[in-house]
C-alpha cells in the first residue's frame, strides 16, 4: 500500500509540473532587407537607399562601397567616379538590433562627349564701374576647342550698344542697368550672359566757408579733411560733416 500511495504522489507531481506556465523564448531579430537604387550622369552617380527596410524595428546605419576603393554612409549617397568604367556598387544596411545585410549591384558609368558640331561658345563678363561710366570686357569668353570666337556684342540696357572685346560705357543717369554679352564663335554657335549694374553720381559738396559755424564741428571738419587724402574711408564722414554744417548756416543765417 505504501508503495502504490508513493507512485501515486509522484504522478500527481510530475502532472501538476506540466501544469505550470513554460518560460517565454526569447524573440528572434529579423534580418533588415537591404535595396537600393541608383541614377548616373555622367561619371556622376547617386544612390538612394530607401527602398530598405526592416520587418520588426528600423535601418539604424546604411553603409556604401562604390567598387573603387571609395565609400560612404547615409541613406543617399553621391559619388563621381575618376574614369570610365563598371563597378559593383555595395549596400550594407544595419537595424536597431545589430542585424545585417547586403545588396549589390554593377553600374556602369562613361563621360558623355559631346559633338564638335553641338559644342558652343560660352560668354563672360568682366567689368569695373566708376560712377556712370563702365567698362566692361568679354575677354575671358571661349570657344569650343579649335574654335575661335569671331564677333562680340553688347547692349548696355539703355537703348545703345557696343561690338568689340571691350567696351566702354558712360550712362546718361543713375540707374540699374542689364548689360548683355552675346559672343559668336567661327562655327556660327552663340552664347549670351548678362550682368545688372548700378550706377550713380557721388557729387563732392563745396566746402564750407571756414570760420562760419559751431567751433566742435569746424574743428571736425579741419581734421576729417586733413586725412582724407591718406585714408579714403574718411571721405563719408567728411561730407557728412559738411553736410551739417551746411545745414546749420542755412538755419542759422541772417535775413537778407
Amino acid at each position: 500500500m505504501a508503495t502504490t500511495a508513493v507512485l501515486a504522489l509522484a504522478v500527481v507531481a510530475v502532472g501538476l509540473a506540466s501544469l505550470q506556465p513554460k518560460s517565454k523564448p526569447q524573440s528572434v531579430n529579423e534580418l533588415p532587407v537591404a535595396r537600393f537604387v541608383y541614377d548616373a550622369d555622367n561619371l556622376t552617380v547617386v544612390f538612394n537607399a530607401s527602398a530598405s527596410s526592416d520587418p520588426d524595428g528600423s535601418i539604424a546605419n546604411y553603409s556604401w562601397t562604390f567598387g573603387d576603393d571609395a565609400g560612404a554612409f547615409g541613406e543617399v549617397a553621391k559619388h563621381v567616379y575618376a574614369k570610365d568604367g563598371t563597378y559593383k556598387a555595395a549596400l550594407t544596411v544595419t537595424d536597431d538590433k545589430g542585424g545585417k545585410n547586403s545588396t549589390k549591384k554593377d553600374l556602369t558609368v562613361s563621360m558623355k562627349v559631346v559633338p564638335v558640331e553641338e559644342q558652343k561658345p560660352v560668354a563672360k563678363i568682366d567689368y569695373t564701374q566708376e560712377e556712370l561710366t563702365v567698362e566692361a570686357s568679354g575677354a575671358k569668353s571661349r570657344a569650343p576647342e579649335g574654335g575661335r570666337i569671331v564677333t562680340y556684342s553688347w547692349t548696355f540696357g539703355d537703348g545703345t550698344s557696343a561690338a568689340s572685346v571691350t567696351a566702354t560705357h558712360t550712362y546718361a543717369a543713375n540707374g540699374t542697368y542689364t548689360i548683355t554679352l552675346t559672343v559668336t564663335d567661327d562655327k556660327g554657335a552663340t552664347d549670351s550672359t548678362s550682368v545688372t549694374v548700378k550706377v550713380q553720381t557721388n557729387p563732392i559738396p563745396p566746402p564750407p566757408p571756414h570760420k562760419q559755424g559751431p567751433p566742435g564741428l569746424l574743428h571736425a571738419i579741419e581734421i576729417h579733411e586733413e586725412k582724407a587724402n591718406r585714408n579714403s574711408g574718411l571721405q563719408n564722414s567728411l561730407d557728412h560733416l559738411q553736410q551739417n554744417l551746411e545745414n546749420w548756416l542755412d538755419k542759422h543765417a541772417s535775413p537778407p
